[in-house]
């Protein structure tokens, strides 16, 4: 086997667990150990490994010296600074596009998100959530802000994982989006605030009372 067919190896490995991680497969704080993966994916414990360093590196995972992996947990207080610098940063977008921005390619992020079915797998619509928000960011033609919600993005794509349960159908997920388009391009910038605060707002509550509950359970 070559260099470059090991490297192969492990970036698959490192798509299907990252996958695993955001579908909500793993809860907050579970250990994500070399040889389990090894053994499910059916590579090389090596191979494995490598993986797992490269999800550590981006922030999707965390490990203590001598210890096994574990998928990122967040405190409230974490959610609540996250979202503070959402809102921030997805504000003032919405401020940006609104003063003529081309909206196009929020369009076709809304588009695609409306071929994710129901019976299709939360990583998917969790793709698709945040495919739209960085297309609103990506329309307000700041690269610094686009850069700010990057930094972010891991963070927020995890917690999109924890907010599986609130979300009984896709289709709903969908809609609130839609509804959050609409405002954005009628030209309303206070309905348009007013209606990405409540949607923000809601995950926010969701997140900080489940993230709350997981920390109770482990003590």
């Amino acid at each position: 086997m070559t260099i470059n067919e090991v490297v192969t190896v492990a970036d698959a490995v490192r798509i299907r667990l990252e996958r695993s991680l955001l579908a909500g497969d793993y809860s907050a704080g579970a250990r994500v150990k070399d040889s389990h993966v090894a053994q499910k994916l059916g590579v090389a414990r090596p191979t494995a490994r490598v993986a797992v360093q490269s999800l550590i590196a981006e922030g999707f995972l965390e490990r203590e010296t001598g210890q096994s992996a574990r998928v990122r947990r967040f405190s409230v207080q974490d959610v609540a600074d996250i979202f503070r610098v959402r809102r921030l940063i997805e504000f003032e977008a919405v401020r940006s596009v609104r003063q003529g921005a081309n909206t196009e390619p929020i369009r076709e992020s809304l588009a695609r998100f409306s071929e994710v079915r129901d019976d299709q797998d939360w990583e998917t619509a969790a793709q698709a959530d945040m495919g739209f928000h960085a297309a609103v960011v990506e329309a307000a033609g700041s690269q610094r802000l686009s850069r700010l919600f990057q930094t972010i993005s891991t963070e927020i794509r995890l917690l999109m994982a924890l907010l599986r349960p609130r979300y009984l159908h896709v289709s709903t997920l969908h809609d609130e989006h839609t509804e959050l388009l609409s405002a954005l391009i009628a030209g309303n910038p206070d309905k348009a605030l007013k209606l990405w605060a409540a949607h923000l707002d809601d995950a926010e509550a969701f997140l900080s009372t489940r993230t709350q509950e997981e920390v109770s359970r482990e003590h």
